[in-house]
């Protein structure tokens, strides 16, 4: 009654709580209404989602599984954040988030960063209210907290190519180091690792990273020591593409 009732409101979607989510005729009648289905999934076996995927994927496509602890309040030893990664690993073709029922919000924008795409927690206007939800709840200013916070994580995710940034070009400047010579080098010296060092030099030259190219170089200019080593005093020098 509760599928059909919800159903003719016209809900954006289902939300299936753990105690409903190993009650597979019920997940069909859900499923077979066509909206989008959080499947929360405190109590239940890694066996049990496995079924829940097979029962619910061909009915309907558009679903997702929330890992999930169901005790009120959660300790952060019983939130298991890793099976966030095993569901992922288990179920690439669908979402997966966290439903929270621990106090304060680190572990939930932790789960945001292990890639948690639908995050659920409870509010309530008072913590000290009657009944065990509301200890595991979030106030009004806890849950902007959260969302700012999921915010920042967000963006501080970036990207995972690692390159050098715009950003860290003012850094790179005062602190990036340059290979120097060790020694005084007269012209036509072929060069060994012996008379190369690295420091932070003016104007800037080769690299640390190329220093092991360098060696077997030839020289075409006298360079004294501590000067930086560049492109224009190394003979017949081939600018390497990284």
């Amino acid at each position: 009654m509760a599928v059909e009732f919800l159903h003719e409101l016209n809900v954006p979607f289902f939300k299936v709580g753990s105690g409903d989510t190993n009650n597979f005729p019920y997940l069909e009648k859900t499923a077979k209404k066509g909206r989008p289905m959080v499947i929360s999934s405190g109590m239940q076996s890694m066996n049990t989602m496995h079924q829940v995927y097979q029962i619910v994927k061909p009915i309907n496509p558009n679903f997702c599984f929330l890992q999930c602890t169901s005790a009120y309040p959660l300790q952060p030893e019983d939130v298991n954040l890793r099976v966030i990664s095993a569901y992922q690993s288990a179920f690439p073709d669908i979402p997966i988030g966290y439903s929270g029922h621990e106090t304060g919000i680190a572990i939930s924008v932790a789960a945001v960063a292990m890639g948690a795409k639908v995050l659920e927690r409870h509010v309530t206007l008072n913590k000290t209210w009657k009944g065990s939800d509301h200890q595991a709840s979030l106030e009004p200013q806890e849950l902007a907290e959260l969302v700012k916070a999921i915010r920042t994580v967000e963006k501080a995710m970036g990207s995972p190519i690692k390159q050098l940034l715009p950003c860290e070009m003012a850094c790179n400047e005062k602190l990036g180091k340059s290979v120097v010579a060790k020694v005084t080098i007269p012209e036509g010296t072929v060069l060994t690792l012996d008379m190369l060092t690295v420091k932070v030099g003016e104007p800037k030259g080769f690299p640390p990273e190329a220093i092991f190219d360098l060696v077997g170089q030839k020289v075409k200019k006298n360079i004294e020591e501590d000067e930086t080593i560049t492109e224009q005093a190394v003979e017949n020098h081939v600018k390497k593409v990284k």
